[in-house]
């Protein structure tokens, strides 16, 4: 993992047959042309992307467990730990907003993101102990148990679970849940409605899109997935916004490596101390079915908007008092002339 100084290294070795789709080559005269691939070409690359698929299958179990029932009671304690954190009741790195994205963490945190000092997979750090909430008695009782008794993870093995809510078209980009931070498998379970895991995939914005992914795997409500081997560290994985049409949460079951470093409580990031204190916000609009076919507008755009608003205020301004003048002068034409048919010094009325 060290060896990666950007997230981008990263995905890019993991995902090699995409740079194998875009060959380049020179012509004596030094220009360049794309290479068209022949039919033996695009089998070629076919093979090796089932080839890779079938590991990625190979590596991952599901398994349905929890009843339409069991799903609903769980889904009203998630709508309650929603219902908490928009009170502030959270200490404040348990949640994590982003747009058409919770994250309650639980158990233990971690940085990830916008918030690392340095960029790049392995930069990632746990929060220091009790930067966050313990896991909910809910979570246990009603899945950790119930995972426990079909033997899907062992006792006590989950001390970190996480709770991610979308909203229609919200999504989370390709990655590998850090390596040096947590052990194999990763447990999850899908509540409220079916959605889909992908792998393999590339992450493009402005507008956002998302390229084809070496494998799709649907994800039933009540169903259980259980990632390891090559799945798990040996190709990213994400969630597309085209795959989130209703509402859809997951609880993420992990236990993080005792040798996992930590964030130093003496020296937290710039990012994370600027950042402002949570507030109890929560849109209570009705979700648009369509919202997951559309672009989204991202907070660098919002960003962008926001820093380009004075200037044109500045420009409306200017443009507004000119207008005031030219009214002024219309109404009184010979304002402008002195008594001695000396022009007069024209004044510019500012609007306060």
């Amino acid at each position: 993992m060290s060896g990666f100084t950007d997230l981008r290294e990263k995905l890019k070795s993991m995902t090699p047959h995409r740079d194998n789709s875009k060959k380049v080559f020179s012509h004596s005269n030094g220009e360049k042309r794309k290479y068209r691939w022949s039919d033996d070409d695009e089998s070629d690359y076919e093979e090796r992307r089932d080839a890779e698929a079938r590991k990625v299958k190979s590596s991952i179990k599901q398994a349905s467990i929890f009843t339409s029932e069991e799903c609903a009671r769980i889904e009203a304690k998630i709508d309650e730990v929603v219902a908490k954190a928009d009170k502030g009741l959270y200490r404040e790195h348990t949640v994590d907003r982003a747009p058409l994205r919770n994250k309650y963490f639980f158990g233990e945190g971690y940085t990830y993101g916008s918030q690392l000092e340095k960029r790049g997979p392995g930069q990632e750090r746990l929060y220091s102990k009790g930067e966050v909430d313990e896991i909910p008695d809910w979570v246990h009782e009603m899945v950790i148990d119930k995972l426990i008794a079909n033997g899907v993870i062992p006792e006590g093995f989950v001390n970190s679970a996480v709770i991610n809510d979308y909203q229609p078209g919200g999504c989370i980009v390709s990655h590998v849940d850090p390596i040096h931070i947590f052990e194999r498998p990763i447990v999850s379970v899908s509540f409220f409605s079916d959605s889909a895991l992908c792998f393999g995939c590339k992450f493009h914005f402005k507008p956002i899109r998302v390229s084809e992914p070496v494998l799709h795997l649907p994800v039933r409500r009540g169903s259980v997935t259980v990632l390891s081997g090559y799945a798990a560290d040996e190709i990213t994985h994400c969630i597309r916004p085209q795959d989130i049409k209703e509402r859809r949460a997951v609880i993420i079951l992990r236990k993080t490596r005792p040798d996992a470093p930590r964030v130093d409580s003496n020296s937290l990031s710039t990012s994370l101390e600027k950042r402002h204190i949570l507030k109890a916000r929560r849109s209570h609009r009705k979700a648009d079915p369509d919202a997951a076919h559309r672009p989204r507008v991202l907070e660098m755009d919002k960003e962008l908007q926001r820093r380009s608003l004075p200037s044109r205020q500045r420009r409306h301004s200017d443009a507004s008092s000119e207008n005031s003048l030219r009214r002024v002068e219309e109404r009184e034409p010979s304002s402008r002339y002195t008594h001695d048919h000396t022009p007069a010094r024209r004044v510019k009325m500012r609007r306060h």
